[in-house]
């Protein structure tokens, strides 16, 4: 019997270290197991901090990838899945591609960042025109597709994969009503990340005489930012809370305590952080500045998304003013934020399921 499953070669970072990138792709990796022969290059460089062995061990896995890609093109039905490396890193996206393409394989691109969507990039430029019309690219959101077909033009297909799927609905959890409203911020507590916006609109909030408490959760890498939390806790006192750093169920439990989620991310590459998800997953209300794919995820209901060039401080405290005032508005948008969750995550799976058959030249569900 004729073995016609697709041989896939999955050229990306894998666990350890655990971070987003890495679990997604190996859960793609586990997923697409059932319907194709899976072929692991691992090109992770066991850690994140950049040094001279950072990037030894980059050059190292990147070579013994790019074997693993020439041997993959010998097998029958061969196809490159690889998500779209950061700044120069890409280099690297394109030597692998570039060999995925000679070996004439299929080829699977999936884009994790706006690094090169918002603007045009010589380097993503030279991707897409390596991986050719054939290839097929794949984006969190529609919003970040749409601007990559403005920048980069080609008859390549697109698939939409929202990172909602790999995540799972927070266990029912709520604290009971407070009297004072609680908002927060988790994340690695950084200028880029939104702490010290975060810390002027709790003083902006304190000083407008409104019943509320911070939390902050996170590490905390820099000497400076330690220092403005420190700072800011001997102002406010009990009204600002850091917890350090949490996972999995005492993160759950964080963010289940909140009545809103504050991202006033400033990093220019964001895409779809997986935090902002699991806050809607826990019917957690979300006020965040409108960047990468959060002005399609989040909607009004939610709580408001604020443009990057408008005073984030001003309209945050505005918005909790008017949810201080009326706890109803501030309940709905909570609840509004679980069930766009659910729905996003909905939408999300049918999505992946097609990314999978994609992957494995299955047909598509409904074709």
């Amino acid at each position: 019997m004729i073995d016609e499953k697709r041989n896939v070669v999955i050229a990306a970072a894998f666990p350890p270290p655990l971070h987003g990138l890495a679990k997604i792709s190996e859960s793609v990796a586990s997923d697409l197991a059932e319907f194709a022969h899976v072929h692991r290059c691992d090109l992770s460089s066991r850690s994140l901090r950049r040094s001279w062995g950072y990037h030894w061990r980059r050059i190292s896995s990147v070579l013994a990838a790019a074997v693993g890609v020439l041997r993959n093109g010998l097998r029958p039905n061969p196809c490159l899945y690889i998500p779209a490396d950061g700044g120069f890193g890409l280099v690297y996206t394109i030597l692998l591609t570039g060999l995925a393409r000679l070996s004439q394989q299929a080829i699977v691109i999936h884009h994790h960042s706006f690094s090169a969507i918002d603007q045009r990039r010589w380097l993503m430029s030279a991707l897409v025109s390596i991986a050719g019309n054939g290839a097929v690219h794949v984006f969190l959101c529609q919003t970040m597709q749409l601007r990559f077909r403005k920048n980069y033009r080609g008859e390549w297909r697109g698939l939409i994969s929202s990172n909602a799927v790999h995540l799972s609905a927070a266990p029912d959890t709520r604290l009971p009503e407070s009297d004072e409203i609680r908002i927060g911020l988790l994340s690695n507590l950084t200028t880029e990340k939104g702490l010290y916006l975060f810390l002027d609109l709790l003083r902006a909030c304190v000083q407008c005489g409104l019943p509320i408490t911070g939390m902050l959760a996170g590490p905390i890498q820099f000497e400076e930012d330690r220092a403005a939390v420190e700072a800011a806790q001997c102002q406010l006192g009990a009204r600002l809370i850091h917890v350090g750093a949490l996972y999995g169920p005492d993160k759950d439990e964080f963010l289940a305590g909140l009545d809103v989620f504050v991202f006033p991310t400033g990093y220019h590459n964001e895409a779809q952080p997986n935090v902002v998800f699991e806050a809607m997953s826990a019917s957690t209300a979300v006020i965040t500045f409108a960047r990468g794919c959060l002005s399609e995820d989040v909607n009004e209901d939610c709580g408001p998304i604020i443009d990057p060039s408008n005073d984030f401080v001003s309209a945050a405290c505005a918005q909790i003013k008017t949810w201080s005032d009326d706890r109803k508005s501030l309940a709905a948008a909570k609840a509004a934020a679980k069930e766009r969750f659910t729905a996003l995550r909905a939408t999300a799976a049918a999505d992946y399921g097609n990314l999978l058959c994609a992957i494995a030249d299955l047909e598509l569900p409904g074709s």
